[in-house]
């Protein structure tokens, strides 16, 4: 993984030169690395790390979590498996029940209710 030093003179090298191969071999880098920070530089305006972008994405997003949470204020005995039917999520049971106690529920007598 190259610096961000690294990476901003390798791109004022390439702007200076605009010959990739030479940039590429003179920072021992492969030459589909110039062109990816050149990319990278031109679309987002920099070439900065982009380490957001790494790791497992959520399985849920924000929206499911709402309507996760929207789903049981309206019908507080609805199952796990009646909230993944009614909102056509892609994920198991165990994924569900995990958003659902990060909203604050607990499950107490078949039914979720608010935690004190």
């Amino acid at each position: 993984m190259l610096q961000n030093e690294t990476r901003e003179r390798l791109i004022k090298a390439f702007n200076e030169t605009h010959d990739a191969r030479a940039v590429a071999e003179s920072f021992s880098v492969n030459i589909s690395t110039v062109y990816r920070l050149v990319g990278q530089m031109r679309t987002t305006g920099s070439i900065q790390t982009q380490t957001h972008l790494r790791g497992r994405k959520p399985a849920l997003t924000k929206e499911d979590v709402q309507n996760i949470n929207r789903l049981v204020r309206e019908k507080p005995d609805i199952t796990l498996k009646e909230i993944i039917q009614a909102l056509d999520l892609h994920v198991s049971d165990e994924t569900v029940r995990k958003a659902i106690l990060k909203l604050g529920y607990v499950y107490k007598n078949r039914a979720f209710q608010q935690a004190p």
